[in-house]
């Protein structure tokens, strides 16, 4: 009725300046209309927004069951151990990485994931912070892992006379999986003792990476004896997969400055899926120098290197280890011995990030 009314002419007069003048009952029906409209709009708005919170409500439902699931379905590869040792400090709000020194005991080398400085913390096994340094030459665009290891052949006589070893810093985060090369820093080993509240940065020799097909997340490093270097995808591709550097190339790329090719070396087995947290965040390998640990957010999968018509590869062990809900944002791993593993985690649910000691 009010539309048809709003276009009668009948009920419409002029003032003596010539201005249409509309009748009470029009007024009445143009804000009734205005009314209306905005009843709907904020109806469609609303419904909108609930089926937004209802979506993300179902899909975290949907994750969790799908968790719990899986978390029943590993009971049977539970580790024999799993103690809170640690909390990590503020400066070290998420650990995406970690390195047991063989040089200085007690001293635990991390870093933060992207967001920070180029800075290396050292704490001890409590998580107390012992030092921090500044990597010289550096750029912290998205640092994933960290690994101890012999040094190139340049940085080796210096390491030498330091009775040090040195760390490996993988800067190879890469959510979107554009990044065309990613780097790696490699340092000798800082002392801890003697440093001060500044001590001076510490110089790093850097080489560029790329993979073989397209551009890959990798957060996972490990440093074998022989300087070779052994890197696993995340799981971004929809496979997780080791991919390998010699330690020649490496002396190569630092020497050119060029970018150099890692090589695909196999499959890990281990199948992607975000849900439960199947997606690598680190990797370290034994004092035995042959078995290689890769963790997921919520376990832990061992590898014997082997030769095999003189190629070397990784072997599933096939004894996966779980590590329940431990550590939900886990991020890093090394051997403090040959049966004890050391988990760092990044902060989550309101809690500090955390250092886990664990036997499988």
């Amino acid at each position: 009725m009010c539309v048809r009314l709003l276009r009668l002419t009948s009920g419409i007069v002029k003032d003596g300046a010539g201005i249409i003048l509309r009748s009470p009952r029009d007024e009445t029906c143009v804000r009734t209309a205005v009314r209306t409209s905005i009843v709907v709009i904020t109806l469609v708005i609303v419904i909108g927004v609930l089926g937004i919170v209802s979506w993300r409500w179902v899909d975290v439902w949907w994750s969790q069951r799908a968790l719990a699931a899986h978390f029943e379905s590993r009971k049977p590869y539970a580790a024999r151990v799993i103690e809170e040792i640690g909390v990590l400090p503020d400066e070290l709000r998420e650990s995406s990485g970690v390195a047991i020194s063989r040089t200085q005991p007690g001293v635990l080398w991390s870093h933060n994931d992207s967001g920070d400085g180029p800075n290396l913390y050292a704490v001890d096994m409590s998580g107390k912070l012992l030092a921090q340094f500044k990597v010289a030459n550096a750029l912290a665009r998205d640092w994933e892992d960290i690994s101890r290891g012999g040094c190139p052949p340049e940085m080796a006589e210096a390491a030498s006379q330091q009775k040090s070893e040195c760390l490996y810093i993988a800067d190879t985060g890469d959510n979107d999986q554009v990044r065309p090369q990613v780097t790696i820093y490699i340092v000798i080993e800082p002392q801890v003792s003697g440093a001060g509240a500044q001590p001076p940065p510490a110089p790093a020799r850097t080489f560029h990476y790329r993979y073989p097909d397209k551009p890959t997340d990798a957060e996972a490093l490990a440093v074998l004896p022989n300087g070779d270097l052994t890197i696993v995808s995340k799981g971004r591709n929809g496979t997780i997969d080791f991919f390998g550097i010699s330690a020649a190339t490496v002396a190569k790329a630092i020497a050119s400055g060029e970018t150099v090719v890692a090589e695909y070396v196999g499959n890990t087995g281990i199948q992607p899926e975000p849900k439960t947290g199947q997606l690598v965040t680190s990797a370290a390998l034994a004092p035995d120098g042959k078995t290689l640990a890769v963790r997921t957010y919520y376990e832990v999968y061992f590898f014997e290197l082997v030769n095999e018509g003189g190629k070397t590869r990784w072997r599933d062990l096939q004894r996966p280890c779980s590590l329940g809900d431990a550590e939900p944002q886990g991020e890093g791993i090394d051997f403090l011995d040959a049966n004890t593993l050391i988990l760092t985690s990044e902060r989550s649910r309101g809690r500090p990030g955390t250092i886990h000691r664990v036997q499988c």
